[in-house]
Formats: structure tokens, sequence, C-alpha cells
């Protein structure tokens, strides 16, 4: 037997705790014991549990968990191999619709850029659009199909979300499939009418933006014709949600740099006083650089860098959890997404087709239109960066997959390389076992 190369440890004075990323098993023991351990697993001992001593017990337990493994275990092997025949099971269609590539927000930090296209879907690009996928899902096997509703900001075009998800679920139950919808909002025009409806189509996510209290929020978050802050309106539309019950959870983005980052304490004070920390599933966005000069340069003049922005995400966890909030288990940084899965597509309003929501607004991507026959990207298909990440003998793999293939493309030019964020993810992930298990 011997230790999983999937594991890290963090010390607790006498004890270790040591966590998995490939099974998630948290194990909690003494530093004396781990050396016993190691001696044993050393001198190659085979373990039969057949009436077994206190530590052969460990042993099993740690065994069971995945902690520690066979010795004629290829972990390396295994792993591509789980990560492939993961994808190969995955029978979600995922269809991301950007209703709209409009915003009426003028984020300084948008990936999508500021000079967005103002296009949107017509009745006739939404009709096309349903051909298309209900065409898909008589070409394959998928056994749920999912909706998410993106842009720009998909809700200046609530009339095609109201046209689309009557017919989408009506494919659906034609081909008996599980039904979900999602949506990617900044919440400004998410109120009782569209929140009612959406909730009647088996409303899976919603996930909304807020960068702070609204002194902060609103200096960021603005409007682009009258600079306008949007923090009164979201916030009324998320306890209207929460309060009739519209979604049973909300997402809250909460995107943070320089700017920010010591002000949103207060959000959590402002949420915890309405007793909704139950209802609230809490991320912290960490901004990066994207393609567009501008975006650069705010994030040049505004990131902490790695390890300054791992130091101030933990603080935020640390500072959430004080106010009643469940905070993440582990950081992860993008192993699965809608770019690495066989049935997943990213539409824009005139039916080009991309893999991944990041490269919205960018059409030199565009990978194909509803003309395509299926939803494979030539880009996202070599995942020779997987095996490249485990020749290095990294434990963070199973929780990173080779980092986002967005950022892999922006650092060295190309979506097949990997984008190693290794000391960003340790760190995180190091102190997040601390606050959740010490």
């Amino acid at each position: 037997m011997k230790w999983s190369m999937f594991n890290f440890y963090v010390s607790d004075d006498d004890y270790l705790i040591i966590r998995n990323t490939l099974t998630t098993a948290t194990m909690r023991i003494s530093k004396k014991c781990k050396e016993e351990i190691d001696n044993l697993l050393f001198r190659g001992d085979i373990f039969k549990f057949k009436d077994p001593t206190n530590i052969e017990r460990i042993v099993k337990k740690l065994w069971e968990s995945g902690v520690i493994v066979d010795s004629i275990i290829d972990e390396k092997k295994q792993y591509k191999e789980l990560f492939l025949q993961h994808r190969e099971d995955d029978k979600t269609f995922a269809v991301y619709i950007v209703t709209t590539t409009n915003c009426q927000l003028a984020c300084p930090y948008c990936f999508e850029g500021k000079e967005k296209k103002n296009e949107i879907i017509t009745i006739k690009d939404a009709d096309r659009i349903m051909v298309w996928i209900a065409s898909y899902l008589s070409k394959n096997y998928c056994e749920k199909l999912r909706i998410v509703f993106y842009g720009g900001e998909p809700l200046l075009n609530k009339k095609a979300i109201k046209y689309m998800l009557p017919k989408l679920k009506e494919i659906a139950d034609s081909k008996n499939l599980l039904f979900e919808t999602g949506i990617l909002t900044n919440a400004e025009f998410l109120d009782f009418e569209i929140g009612k409806f959406l909730s009647e189509y088996n409303l899976d996510k919603v996930q909304i933006t807020l960068d702070g209290p609204q002194k902060c929020h609103d200096l960021r978050r603005f409007r682009k014709v009258n600079k306008k802050g949007t923090f009164c309106k979201i916030i009324n539309n998320i306890f209207c949600l929460l309060e009739n019950n519209f979604a049973r959870k909300i997402d809250l983005r909460v995107n943070f740099d320089k700017q920010n980052i010591e002000f949103i304490p207060e959000l959590f004070d402002l949420l915890a006083s309405s007793k909704v920390q139950d209802r609230i599933n809490l991320s912290f966005g960490i901004i990066t650089s994207t393609i567009s000069d501008n975006e650069k340069m705010y994030f040049e003049k505004n990131t902490p860098g790695q390890l300054g922005n791992a130091e101030k995400y933990l603080w935020l966890c640390s500072e959430a959890k004080k106010k009643g909030f469940s905070i993440p288990k582990e950081f992860l940084s993008g192993p699965w997404c809608v770019a690495r899965k066989i049935h997943s597509a990213v539409i824009l309003p005139k039916g080009g087709l991309l893999k991944c929501i990041s490269l919205v607004g960018r059409d030199e991507f565009i990978f194909g239109d509803l003309n395509c026959q299926n939803s494979l990207d030539e880009k996202f298909i070599d995942f020779k960066y997987v095996d490249d990440c485990l020749d290095n003998n990294c434990p963070f793999v199973p929780i990173c997959g080779g980092g986002c293939r967005f950022e892999a493309y922006l650092s060295e030019g190309s979506f097949s390389e990997p984008y190693c964020q290794r000391d960003l993810i340790e760190r995180i992930n190091r102190g997040l076992v601390i606050l959740n298990y010490k």
C-alpha cells in the first residue's frame, strides 16, 4: 500500500489533517500515527485486516476512503481514465443561450469588453435554436436538458425567454428527459413577474453578482447611460425571490479586488440581519485579466496577485463563516465546465456556436452555427495538458483539471496548454481545510 498522490497535508499541532482531492475524504490523525503508518508502508507490510491492531484499523479506514491505495495502482492512469469516462458518462445536454449580447451595466472588469454588440434573439432566431436543440437530442443520447440563460444581460430580452422556455420544456418532455433551467444575471430586472415565470420551469440555479454593500457595489456595477447604481433593485429582487420561494437558493457571486475587498463583510452583515444565510451560496470571484486592453489595465492596477488573492479569498471565507454562512469545502478552479463537456454549447443570438461562456463577445472563437450536426469544438478536445499536470505529481489535478481553458489561452496562447495556478490553489485549499475542519 501507499499514500495516494492526491493527498495534501495540513499541520494541526500534534495532528495532521489529510485531504484527498480525488475522493474529497478528509481525515485527521496524529503525527505519531502517520510515522507509524509510514514505517509499515515502507516495509511493505500487507494488511489483511484479520484481527487488526489499532494501527491496522486506522490504515483500513484510510484505505477505504482512498487516502491510502494499493501499491500496484497507477493513480495517474486511473485519474486520466476517470476524467475521460466522466466526460463520456455525462448525459446532460447543457445549453447556454445568450438572449442578447447587450448589457445595461458598465462594469470596468467585464471580460466581454465594453464595446458589446447589440445583438438580440428574435422569435425567428428562437425557432431556429429550438429546432437545432431538438435535432441534437434526436441524434445524441441524453438524459437531461439543461437550459441556462446568459448574456450580456439575459433579462434585457425577457420576450425570448418567455417564448422559448415552454417550448423547450415540451421538447424535453417529448423525449422523456429531465428538464432544468438556470440564469446568470445581474438581477436588476429579476422582478416578481419573471421570477415567478422561471420558477415554473424547474429553476435550479440563479447566479447573481453583488460586489459589496451599496456604497461599494454602486461604484463598480452601474448603468451605462446615467451611471446610476443598481444595488437597491438587485437586493430587493433577491429578497423577493427568496420570500416567494421562486428559488430555493441564490448563488451570490462577489467579485473582489483592491477596490472593494475591505467593504464586503458589510454585505454579509446586511444579509445576515435578514436571516437568509441558509438560502445563499456565496462564491468569491477572483478578477483576472482578459483580452481587451482596457480591462487588462484595470486588472494590472487592482489585482493583489496570486498570493494576495489567496489571502483575501480566505479572509472573506472567514468573515462569512462568522456571520453564519456556509463556506466552500474546496476551491475548484475549473476541472469541469461547459467547455470540456461533450454535450454542451453556447448559442449566440444569430446562431453562432461557442464552447466556452468566457468567449462570448469574441466572434473569432465561433466554431460553428445551427447547421452543425454536433457540438464538438476541436480547440477543446486535446487533453494532453491533464497528462502534463499529472507528470508533475500535482495533488491538485482533480480540483484543477489543468486550469481554465480561457485563462490558458490568455496566458499561453493556446486552449490545449496547462494553466498552472498551483500556488493560489494550494494556499486556498489548505486554508479551507483549516476553516472547515480544524
